[in-house]
């Protein structure tokens, strides 16, 4: 889904824990792919090159892991 191997890393092992994709869409002008979760992330996971912010607004979603350019975004929801 994600051209970045670690956002593919915690996507897969979010869904190998029973979360699942409820969106996936762009959030232009900067984000061309971001993908959301129907729950939060099971665990906080090693950035190891992206971005977290915690977002906490539920008119969007819970948290989020972003590349640095914010080019890509997995979000999750609450």
């Amino acid at each position: 889904m994600f051209e970045s191997q670690e956002l593919n890393a915690i996507l897969q092992a979010e869904l190998a824990n029973g979360n699942e994709v409820g969106e996936q869409s762009a959030w232009p002008p900067k984000c061309k792919n971001l993908v959301i979760l129907k729950r939060r992330f099971r665990q906080q996971y090693d950035a190891g090159g992206l971005s977290y912010r915690r977002i906490n607004d539920r008119h969007y979603w819970y948290a989020e892991y972003s590349t640095n350019n914010s080019s890509e975004c997995l979000a999750c929801g609450f």
